[in-house]
């Protein structure tokens, strides 16, 4: 009998820890994420009709959305069951679209932070219906995504290269790496000076070990030495003063507070700094985690849900952590109240922060069921969670000052502090990144210091140091930066990453990011032509306005009406950076009218360049307009330059006139010339064409055998030779390469061709290429191979597959045509020739 409960969530693991918990009555179907979206190849966004997305059934999941649809009709109760966040909810809501014209079932919104049998069995009673503000919210940032993607990316296509994209949001992280980058360019180091002086309290009956002093002030100010030869005079100074006293004890107690649960962020940076795990490999384990670890009892979740950025705990969870620290750590380690954390002002309140489902499973247990990387992440969160419960960490700071009179009159005072725990509190769990603590030996030695002491001078020291430029960002401080500026949420800083460096903007070497010299070009043209798009800013008010259509303060179309105005006239604007000058425009047409005869047509692939229909439609686009494109512009220089055999005096006086475009567009001009001589050498001359068309017309005659298929690529005689003869009818010089080919296929073919020596002697092909004296060493070699059966099967090494049966036939082919192969290929063939021939040692 087929259950009528049928239960969706996203993803297989999820979807078997589940299962086992709900029992045979309910059906578990994966989704794989989203069953609809916006379409790949249009844009899929009504503009004219407040925005109206044009949503597309996956392709690639028919037969899943089958499955969903033959199980729809059959249940009575649809449980959807993915993520508890905006893209959760919006999965639901379209699988909801999806299926309800199939089924007469009902349908209930299931949300859960943590995979255990309690929590699902709590969320299965307490069913929702779906969230409409949440999907808004998500529908609003994937429509916003889509306009900028789709407008913005066409421009850098124009102006950089083909295929690769702008992004709403990866476009301003971007900035930030290449704004560090350029900090770091820009800096120039500062000299400075450090003088540490070696102390022994006198007398010294106890013999207590000297300390390390660090001069602190001249003067009882702060001082800066900048140079070689001040620091010379200040150890002269101190060297030769009149002896060091303690002016200055102070002893006071610290705390140190345990920091909040993990969120997304923070568990991000500190994989980063603690386990060298990226962002995304960070998500990924934590998913494994969250989604169910087989215990030996079934699959369950270790973890709350990984993506949140509230710092809220539930209050069983704290309870249970309470009594596992009173029970395991010690009495003194438990607050006599909960530690509660403060959540920032946009976070979502209803999630909770990440930790475990179950405090008694800790890493030393958890260890029997995860993988060395599993178990550092739980470790983590582990002892994150645990130490956020617990009491602070108290510490002892001494810090003690020691003066003496230079022989220069100066006041000279150096200074020490140590710190040391005397109650280690969260921190026996959890050691905060920028804890301190010092030897005890060294406290004891402070401790042993009073005002008025004397001391000797042991050691003195200066050292040369330099101001350092800003650190490039790892991943970890990029999230870090990009939280703490808005940016973002925590479903996609792990992607915003991720995206920067597959779109090859940006290199990561050493765990730090640096941009590419084309995530450079792509950001400098972005900031030039869209400023305001790709302000932190901006972006910044752009996610507080998704949050208030989640939280129904905002409706969503009235987002995307306030945010597409103005972002229409910044593309208007944008296609006119780089743009010249009206007059520039203006000035130089007449030039160009002055030339007489244009060039023939041009037909390349299924475009056809005609100079002087450009011309025309350029002059009627300005009389228009007023206005061209700088990609025109480059083009009207380009036809300067081309028939500069026609108008050199025009232009050479144009550019006399205008001395500041032969300045701006100097590297521009540059280049032109450049192409255009490359153009002019790769011409052929009238005789060289003549050439060619009496060796193309000798191969009239030649019947084409079938194309063939050797080690997956098709090699099509015709199809080439066809190729050669129409770049040779557009007046292209053929390349040695294509030439050398060419005597191949003639080779090939020379029984049906007439004036066959001629032809190889125009494409200056020897007889020994030509099949004259076949190298007898190879004819054996090729003939040994003829009849043999035994080769071994095709290897795939990489992307490419090994064939020595298809390659064997290559060479075969090859040396029958020319009668000789590469040493390469020859080294080759003796290879195999010693695998299959050679006798078998006993």
């Amino acid at each position: 009998m087929a259950a009528d409960k049928l239960v969706i969530v996203e993803s297989p693991t999820k979807a078997r820890t589940i299962g086992r918990m709900l029992g045979k009555d309910y059906k578990i179907i994966a989704s794989m994420g989203h069953v609809r979206d916006l379409p790949k190849s249009s844009i899929g966004v009504d503009v004219e009709n407040d925005f109206k997305p044009k949503y597309q059934q996956s392709r690639e999941r028919s037969k899943l959305i089958k499955e969903l649809k033959d199980a729809a009709k059959k249940a009575k109760q649809i449980y959807l069951a993915p993520d508890p966040d905006r893209e959760g909810e919006a999965i639901a809501w379209h699988l909801e679209e999806l299926l309800k014209k199939s089924t007469n079932g009902d349908f209930f919104r299931v949300t859960f932070h943590e995979i255990t049998k309690s929590a699902i069995e709590h969320a299965f009673a307490d069913t929702t219906d779906i969230n409409m503000n949440l999907v808004e919210s998500q529908q609003a940032r994937r429509i916003l995504d889509r306009l900028v993607g789709f407008k913005v990316s066409p421009l850098l296509w124009s102006k950089i290269q083909r295929n690769i994209s702008a992004g709403r949001v990866q476009s301003v992280a971007l900035r930030i790496v290449c704004e560090r980058e350029r900090e770091i360019m820009a800096f120039e180091p500062k000299e400075y000076w450090n003088f540490m002086a070696d102390l022994a309290k006198m007398p010294n009956p106890n013999n207590i070990a000297p300390f390390t002093t660090k001069l602190h002030k001249i003067n009882n100010k702060k001082f800066e030495i900048n140079n070689e030869t001040d620091a010379t005079s200040v150890l002269n100074a101190v060297k030769s003063g009149y002896g060091f006293t303690v002016s200055k004890i102070e002893r006071k107690p610290r705390q140190r507070r345990a920091q909040p649960p993990f969120i997304t962020s923070t568990l991000q940076q500190a994989a980063s700094s603690n386990l060298g795990f990226s962002a995304s490999n960070t998500m990924r384990l934590a998913q494994q985690l969250y989604e169910g670890i087989d215990t030996g009892s079934g699959p369950v979740g270790l973890i709350t849900y990984m993506r949140t950025d509230s710092v809220n705990l539930a209050a069983e969870a704290i309870n249970n952590c309470r009594d596992y620290i009173q029970n395991n750590i010690g009495a003194d380690y438990l607050p006599v109240k909960p530690n509660y954390y403060k959540s920032k002002s946009n976070a979502q309140e209803a999630h909770e922060a990440i930790r475990p489902t179950n405090v008694e499973m800790t890493p030393k247990e958890a260890a029997k069921y995860l993988d060395e990387r599993q178990l550092k992440l739980y470790t983590l969160i582990w002892n994150r969670f645990v130490a956020c419960q617990m009491a602070p960490a108290k510490l002892a700071q001494t810090s003690v000052e020691v003066g003496t009179n230079g022989n220069d009159s100066n006041l000279y005072t150096f200074r020490i502090t140590a710190t040391v725990t005397v109650f280690p509190g969260f921190s026996k769990i959890y050691k905060a990144d920028d804890a301190e603590d010092d030897v005890k030996e060294l406290n004891e030695v402070l401790n042993s210091l009073n005002e008025g002491d004397k001391c000797e001078l042991k050691a003195l020291n200066n050292e040369q140091k330099f101001t350092e430029p800003p650190p490039r960002y790892s991943e970890a401080s990029l999230i870090r930066e990009l939280e703490s500026n808005g940016i973002g949420r925590p479903s996609t800083y792990a992607s915003i990453v991720n995206t920067i460096q597959n779109r090859e903007y940006v290199d990561k070497e050493k765990g730090r990011l640096i941009p590419t010299e084309l995530g450079f070009k792509v950001n400098d043209y972005l900031i030039l032509s869209l400023p305001d798009l790709f302000q932190i800013g901006f972006t910044a008010n752009m996610e507080e306005s998704l949050d208030k259509i989640e939280e129904g303060s905002l409706q969503w179309q009235q987002m995307l009406k306030d945010f597409y105005g103005p972002f229409e006239e910044w593309l208007e604007q944008a296609k006119d950076v780089g743009a010249p000058k009206p007059q520039y425009v203006e000035n130089i047409l007449p030039v160009l009218k002055k030339i007489t005869k244009f060039a023939e047509p041009q037909k390349v692939g299924r475009r056809t360049y005609d100079d002087s229909k450009f011309l025309s439609s350029i002059e009627e686009k300005f009389i228009k307009d007023n206005k061209i494109s700088e990609k025109q512009w480059e083009t009207l220089l380009r036809l300067a330059i081309t028939y500069y055999s026609q108008i050199g005096k025009e232009v050479e006086d144009y550019l006399a006139q205008n001395v500041d475009i032969k300045a701006k567009y100097a590297e521009v001009l540059e280049k032109v010339k450049i192409q255009q001589e490359k153009i002019a050498a790769s011409t052929a001359s009238d005789d060289l064409k003549k050439a060619y068309e009496k060796v193309f017309a000798d191969f009239v005659n030649v019947e084409w055998n079938e194309p063939e298929v050797r080690r997956g690529r098709t090699y099509d005689d015709k199809k080439f030779f066809t190729s050669l003869q129409a770049q040779a009818e557009r007046g292209k010089v053929l390349s040695e390469r294509q030439l050398a080919a060419l005597g191949a296929i003639a080779v090939k073919y020379k029984e049906t061709i007439p004036n066959f020596e001629a032809v190889m002697e125009f494409l200056n092909v020897s007889s020994e290429d030509s099949g004259g004296q076949a190298d007898p060493e190879i004819a054996k070699l090729i003939e040994k191979f003829k009849n043999f059966t035994g080769w071994a099967e095709p290897q795939k090494k990489g992307k490419r597959v090994f064939d020595e049966k298809s390659f064997y036939e290559s060479l075969a082919t090859q040396f029958s045509a020319k009668g000789n192969l590469t040493p390469r290929q020859v080294g080759a063939l003796k290879r195999m020739d010693k695998k299959y021939f050679a006798p078998k040692e006993n």
